[in-house]
């Protein structure tokens, strides 16, 4: 494609020729190739000019700056106010806007992203309306699966998928968007169908500061200019402070109180739940959990809105077993096992609590760790609320990066109210020890990195995955 079309509608200086060939837009100067447009971003530890000479090397034509660059000839400089959100501009009209093309549903919170968004593409695909996901878990369409390596990916390559599902007829899109990927520019350009929001705990403060500013972030999705329509938990403080503030049409949702959306008469099995939808419909769900029940409700609003009729609904929640990596309940020699993602203070206490109503008298045994170099001041919040709700806990390793793994247990212990717990940071063993503790109907959590097939250590992500520990036990 031609420079000129990639930039036409976006606001720039230009330094240079502009009808040049593109061959493809880079943000990594190893990865450029010939014909290749570079993006200079700036990061907290790394400024993208200072890779512009390499980029030229491997190629580059062009190269997006927000300063121009003195003494650089030969190539074209395109000038701009802040390259991250040119970025995402460039990219989508580079691959010819497929934004424009696909429904595009967000679901936005601290908790319960992948799970509403994973039973909305669910039940559209059962509808028989093709639907993509992305989020978490990766990017699914037509059967395949993406490892993109982060909730909301880089505005490139989210753009370059989304023309995939374009080429593939997808019609729905149900997308995880991060807090990040809101701050970082990577969803601009793009108008939602529909935008959900589900909660805000506390999370990545290392990089907020402060709730008031992740708040902030998060609220910004909610835009007439980002958006159609939104569906607002109620049952979430924050969801009520953005109702208060929100210049959108949207709907409410709750499991406590009335709202445009709400449940009555939740009852639990074994396997599943049971509630009624506005007083109405009676929904089973193969999800364990109250926060699943609002997960469920937020699902059935959505899907509602964007035209899917309530029977059809009903009938697809029951082809849903399971969310990879969200609760995922199984029983190894009579005692039950729950894998979750769960590695907030928030996500940690509701999985929990959902556990005891599980064991039903029996004991709760919580396995989980923190991540390094991540706010560190969770993880002592984390040890008290583990320490108080189960029965026993064992403190061991998540991704410790570029921390010691002995720091961040040491850290999680100053919360421990009780003398309930020990500490094995070898992750596989921990499981082990966990599950021969268990006693027959004992409920054993092994909580934060759900679906993940790594560890993160010193820069190195080693294989690794709670389900096939737990399936080597099964096969002794």
């Amino acid at each position: 494609m031609k420079l000129f079309k990639i930039i036409k509608n976006y606001n720039r200086r230009v330094v240079g020729n502009l009808n040049i060939e593109i061959s493809g837009l880079y943000h990594k100067d190893t990865e450029v190739k010939e014909g290749g447009l570079f993006f200079c971003l700036r990061g907290t530890k790394v400024d993208g000019t200072n890779y512009i000479k390499s980029a030229i090397n491997n190629g580059a034509v062009a190269i997006v700056v927000e300063n121009e660059i003195p003494n650089i000839h030969k190539i074209t400089q395109i000038i701009v106010k802040n390259a991250r959100e040119a970025m995402s501009f460039m990219a989508a009209a580079f691959y010819s806007n497929p934004a424009e093309k696909l429904k595009i549903i967000a679901v936005t919170g601290t908790n319960g992203k992948t799970t509403t968004s994973g039973v909305i593409a669910n039940i559209l695909n059962f509808a028989g309306r093709k639907t993509a996901i992305i989020g978490t878990n990766g990017i699914v369409f037509e059967g395949q699966k993406f490892d993109v390596g982060m909730t909301t990916p880089d505005p490139i390559e989210l753009q370059f998928y989304l023309s995939k599902m374009v080429k593939k007829k997808c019609e729905f899109v149900s997308m995880e968007v991060s807090a990040h990927a809101i701050d970082l520019f990577k969803v601009e350009g793009i108008k939602f169908e529909l935008v959900i929001w589900t909660n805000l705990s506390e999370d990545h403060l290392d990089y907020f500061k402060t709730m008031e500013n992740y708040f902030e972030v998060k609220a910004k999705l909610f835009e007439p200019k980002r958006a159609k329509f939104a569906l607002i938990n109620i049952d979430d403080f924050y969801g009520k402070v953005l109702c208060d503030r929100i210049n959108l049409p949207y709907a409410t949702y709750s499991i406590k109180e009335k709202a445009t959306y709400f449940v009555n008469q939740i009852t639990k099995g074994e396997y599943n739940q049971e509630f009624y939808f506005n007083n109405q419909y009676n929904v089973k769900i193969n999800l364990m959990g109250r926060f699943n029940v609002s997960n469920s409700l937020a699902a059935i609003a959505a899907l509602l809105k964007v035209g899917i009729d309530i029977k059809t609904i009903i009938s697809g929640f029951l082809n849903i077993k399971e969310i990879e990596g969200r609760f995922n309940y199984q029983v190894l020699f009579s005692k039950k096992i729950i894998i979750d993602y769960a590695h907030t203070p928030d996500g940690l206490e509701n999985i929990l609590m959902a556990a005891k109503e599980i064991a039903n008298g029996k004991k709760v045994i919580a396995l989980f760790g923190c991540g390094g170099n991540r706010e560190s001041q969770k993880r002592a919040k984390m040890g008290e609320i583990a320490s108080k709700i189960a029965d026993f806990v064992i403190i061991s390793s998540d991704n410790p990066r570029f921390e010691k793994k002995e720091t961040i247990a040491k850290e999680i212990e100053k919360g421990m109210t009780n003398k309930n717990y020990l500490i094995e940071l070898d992750r596989s063993k921990a499981i082990k020890k966990a599950i021969e503790m268990a006693a027959v109907g004992d409920v054993v959590v092994i909580a934060g990195k759900g679906a993940e097939k790594y560890i993160e250590e010193n820069g190195v992500k080693i294989p690794y995955s709670d389900y096939d520990e737990v399936e080597k036990i099964r096969r002794g």
